[in-house]
């Protein structure tokens, strides 16, 4: 008897008072080895009711009517039965059957635990919403090309191009991701085009690895730093360009190409990309949007450096802080 409690989970008070402590114990502690909390183990617990009635049935017997003893039947009686046959009518009407025993009452499934409230319980922290970071959500939707989300979460973003703790920007995972829409949005919007993660790769670095002409040409018409060069190996977005992939020619040939018209087309007009401030007393200071005229891209002594004009001074100036176009400036925040 011993071993059908335990098969069906018979427990006592004290017992389910400690298989809950656990299973709480459970849910409260998060799993140390993953970012997501693990889900709660779900416990299986049976309610005292449905145990208090599962003992009743399987120590108490069911009462069953006294049955008279065959050897109290007449022999006339048995014979006339013999006669009648195994009717159950005729049976009925002739001798009176022993009563069948009833069957044991089903017992209760199971309940399985459940955060739900039911409907008549009390209702707390009623009104109460999940509210997630909008730049979390705005990342999330930039690399998976939810355009939708992106239009409207993006007003609720204090700074849209905030990054993560890599340094990464929604603008970086649009660009990775190859969503062109949401590319032009963003640029649109005003988010910094030359933002740079944590290596000091910038969009374009991202546009030009995955040899996309297109989004290459987006950037550096939206006011990329075709110069821009990244920490660990200082290289440049021409140099990104894959060799081996599709796309490798028309992209390295496009980048190579601006780097070699920066400061010789539209009459050796560039912009600031950046504010300067001169370290030199041989060095122009100029503020990020004004227009400069380079008047001579490298000499002698320096390559990184050229000489240019703005209004009537001439000083070195930084060529990696220059563009082939200026900065879009950052929409104002409203819905209208």
């Amino acid at each position: 008897m011993d071993n059908i409690h335990s098969a069906n989970g018979n427990v006592e008070p004290g017992d389910k008072h400690a298989s809950m402590t656990t299973v709480e114990g459970e849910v409260k502690t998060p799993n140390s080895g993953s970012r997501r909390l693990s889900p709660p183990s779900v416990a299986i617990e049976t309610p005292k009711e449905t145990t208090a009635k599962a003992e009743t049935t399987k120590n108490v017997s069911p009462p069953t009517q006294p049955s008279p003893s065959p050897a109290a039947d007449r022999p006339e009686d048995q014979n006339n039965n013999n006669h009648r046959g195994s009717s159950p009518a005729q049976n009925s009407v002739g001798h009176t059957s022993p009563s069948p025993s009833p069957p044991a009452p089903p017992s209760l499934p199971k309940v399985k635990r459940t955060n739900l409230k039911k409907p008549s319980s009390e209702r707390t922290g009623h009104g109460l919403r999940v509210k997630f970071n909008p730049l979390a959500l705005l990342l999330d939707a930039s690399l998976e090309g939810e355009f939708d989300l992106v239009q409207r979460i993006i007003y609720e973003v204090e700074n849209p191009s905030m990054p993560n703790d890599e340094g990464i920007t929604p603008l970086h995972n649009a660009v990775c991701a190859g969503h062109h829409h949401i590319v032009k949005f963003l640029l649109d919007f005003g988010v910094n085009v030359n933002a740079a993660d944590s290596d000091g790769w910038t969009p374009l670095h991202c546009a030009a690895s995955c040899n996309s002409v297109h989004l290459c040409k987006m950037l550096v018409e939206s006011g990329a730093a075709i110069f821009a060069t990244t920490i660990s190996d200082v290289e440049t977005a021409a140099d990104k360009c894959e060799e081996m992939e599709e796309g490798y020619t028309q992209c390295s040939q496009f980048l190579y190409g601006v780097q070699e018209k920066l400061g010789v087309m539209n009459k050796g007009l560039v912009y600031a990309l950046w504010d300067y401030t001169a370290q030199q007393s041989d060095e122009l200071s100029f503020s990020e949007g004004d227009g400069l005229t380079v008047l001579r891209r490298r000499d002698d002594t320096e390559t990184e450096w050229w000489w240019a004009r703005l209004n009537d001074r001439e000083g070195y100036v930084p060529r990696n802080l220059l563009g082939l176009y200026p900065r879009i400036k950052p929409r104002q925040r409203s819905l209208a």
